[in-house]
């Protein structure tokens, strides 16, 4: 998922898809990262494109998976200011997909994406839980958790407006339709 060195602001999807328990990640590199990082399918939306177009394009580049995504699982937004190549504000929608298939089979062409597998729920959380960004870590484990208030997998709105070391302001979203009361 490489981004522009001189960006102000932009738009980066994600794709969380769930397959019985498994969750499906992908191991990428990223830049001068040491080390790669397990991570959801996703990248940045290319000029032109809608967001949901995006993640499903991102998600058949990265894992070879054609799908469209369910729902809209969660969005994120954030301001960085201590990186010169990623400064500025940043929105990630993260929708979710229904896997009608399990064959992986990646062609990443930023070549970042090193690897797509199916990994055990709870092995997932563990890897994401190693994250150091806390806008790649926090809203997932939330959302894969259903904690805080509110149903399991609702979906919220992360916002880090004093940037990403601070406290997020984690906004809910909207009822689901089978809490709205009918108005008949």
């Amino acid at each position: 998922m490489p981004l522009p060195q001189a960006a102000r602001s932009g738009l980066l999807v994600s794709a969380l898809v769930r397959h019985g328990t498994d969750v499906l990640m992908v191991r990428e590199r990223l830049g001068d990262e040491p080390e790669p990082s397990w991570v959801l399918p996703g990248g940045q939306v290319e000029p032109g494109e809608l967001v949901h177009e995006a993640a499903v394009r991102e998600l058949r580049e990265e894992t070879g998976l054609r799908a469209a995504p369910g729902r809209l699982a969660f969005l994120c937004q954030y301001t960085v200011t201590d990186d010169p190549g990623w400064a500025g504000v940043w929105t990630v929608f993260t929708f979710e997909f229904a896997a009608a298939a399990r064959d992986l089979a990646p062609a990443d062409p930023d070549g970042s994406v090193l690897e797509a597998a199916w990994v055990p729920l709870p092995e997932a959380r563990r890897r994401l839980a190693r994250l150091a960004f806390r806008p790649r870590r926090e809203p997932l484990l939330h959302h894969l958790d259903g904690s805080g208030e509110g149903h399991p997998g609702e979906s919220h709105l992360w916002l880090w407006p004093d940037g990403t070391d601070a406290a997020p302001v984690v906004l809910p979203g909207p009822h689901r339709a089978a809490e709205v009361p009918d108005r008949a």
